[in-house]
């Protein structure tokens, strides 16, 4: 990936991660008029809202934390006193970032499309680890998120980590 695309790419995070933020913080808005007794409907929703926000709130510290990573990895790069083998190793590494977060949020996409739109993934250069809204899930649940992210990752299934997140 050359330069301009990863700096294009992480530009595009960082408004991605603003716009969810305003989005998360005006939907999460406390009520004031609470009522005393909650309903069963009412807890359940409650407690898919929290799920939700789990999930908004894992994937926005994620991106910008990706977000400073490479700012960071890209002064380096820039700095006239490292040296070039430095230098190298911060582009190197700006890369891998860049793939494994193009490979999560691939990977989360494909999986709100295929049922699990309550998902988090986190890649790295030997594992996927990927945490699924629900109670537990199914064999059959197991085995499309894992088909989901080898697809993606290239990973081989026994390097896929499933956790459920209720």
């Amino acid at each position: 990936m050359k330069r301009p695309q990863i700096v294009r790419f992480a530009a595009f995070v960082t408004v991605l991660a603003v716009l969810l933020g305003y989005v998360v913080y005006h939907r999460t808005a406390p009520n004031t008029a609470l009522s005393a007794s909650v309903t069963p409907q009412q807890h359940q929703a409650n407690t898919v809202s929290n799920l939700e926000n789990y999930f908004v709130n894992y994937r926005m510290h994620r991106d910008r934390v990706m977000s400073e990573e490479i700012a960071t990895l890209k002064a380096l790069t820039e700095n006239p006193s490292i040296g070039q083998s430095a230098k190298d190793q911060a582009s190197a590494t700006m890369v891998q970032d860049t793939q494994e977060l193009k490979e999560e949020t691939q990977a989360e996409g494909l999986l709100s499309a295929r049922g699990f739109p309550l998902s988090a993934v986190t890649v790295t250069q030997n594992k996927a680890i990927v945490v699924v809204g629900g109670a537990s899930l199914t064999s059959e649940q197991i085995g499309r998120i894992a088909d989901t992210i080898t697809e993606v990752t290239s990973l081989p299934p026994q390097d896929v980590v499933i956790l459920p997140k209720s």
